[in-house]
């Protein structure tokens, strides 16, 4: 039986435990294997093809990841377990990545490489930080990730003006819900809450469980007319009917949010989303007074 090089290659690539990837000499994507396309939750290699990372927005800081591509094909230079991050549905993770040029005829045409997630091999010591990060309830990043990673969108900015927006996000009412129905099951609430943020979050941003029924989300934006957008995704994420220990429940929440360029400073950026929400969590009190 002969078995064709084509073949032999789908099937190489399928067996592969990293993400594999191949761009042209503008470092577009031309194609990547099941394992990148199932990394980054994506139905297909459509959503991809043409695009350069900055397009799809899966790093906070784009300009060593560019530079070192344009080494590559440009030079020839191989770039070979480079350690990096990422932007994966929701969450930052630690990636090491190798990246080689890609050849035909002789001339390099683009590059082809591939990726492996190391978030989950750390020593224990950087394991027992990353705990110290995490929200014990949720799942979530906490106000102390928060600062960390809201350092380097700062740094980015300064670096070359890539401008972002932090939402701020308080559920209405739910000392109210706290005290109909316990603690227990606010924590249910707070968690089933967690998970459909965290698929509106799933694109291009960072969310967090900054404290209580408070939520923030970190979001690097390509034009000022998407902010509406993720607004109402955002909003639909939390307004969505639940049915929570067979309990049928509606939740509202209140948001506000402010863009770095407009305070340059982190604590001001906080506190101006934090007063525009509760702007409109004022609106909604007049709402059901009504």
């Amino acid at each position: 039986m002969n078995i064709s090089e084509k073949d032999l290659l789908s099937n190489l690539m399928a067996l592969l435990p990293m993400g594999v990837f191949w761009k042209d000499r503008e470092r577009r994507f031309l194609g990547a294997n099941k394992m990148f396309l199932d990394y980054y939750g994506l139905e297909s290699v459509d959503s991809i093809l043409g695009k350069t990372d900055e397009d799809v927005g899966w790093h906070i800081n784009p300009g060593p990841y560019r530079n070192a591509e344009f080494r590559v094909i440009d030079e020839g230079v191989p770039e070979l377990n480079v350690p990096g991050q990422c932007i994966v549905k929701g969450n930052v993770r630690d990636i090491v990545a190798s990246k080689v040029p890609l050849m035909v005829d002789g001339q390099i045409v683009g590059l082809i490489g591939y990726f492996m997630d190391v978030t989950d091999t750390k020593a224990e010591n950087e394991r027992l930080s990353s705990l110290s990060n995490t929200d014990e309830l949720t799942g979530l990043l906490n106000r102390r990730a928060f600062s960390g990673i809201a350092a380097k969108y700062e740094k980015q900015y300064m670096a070359d003006g890539t401008d972002f927006v932090l939402f701020m996000i308080d559920l209405d009412d739910f000392k109210e819900l706290n005290d109909d129905y316990g603690h227990e099951y606010g924590n249910l609430v707070l968690k089933d809450i967690s998970r459909t943020l965290t698929m509106a979050c799933a694109d291009n941003s960072v969310l967090f469980r900054y404290g209580g029924d408070e939520f923030v989300v970190l979001y690097q934006y390509g034009d000022k007319k998407d902010i509406d957008s993720k607004v109402r995704k955002l909003m639909a994420a939390i307004d969505a009917p639940r049915n929570l220990d067979g309990m049928n429940l509606s939740v509202r929440a209140s948001i506000g949010y402010s863009f770095y360029s407009e305070t340059t400073f982190i604590n001001a950026l906080l506190e101006v989303a934090d007063r525009h929400m509760y702007e409109m969590k004022r609106e909604h009190k007049k709402e059901r007074r009504a």
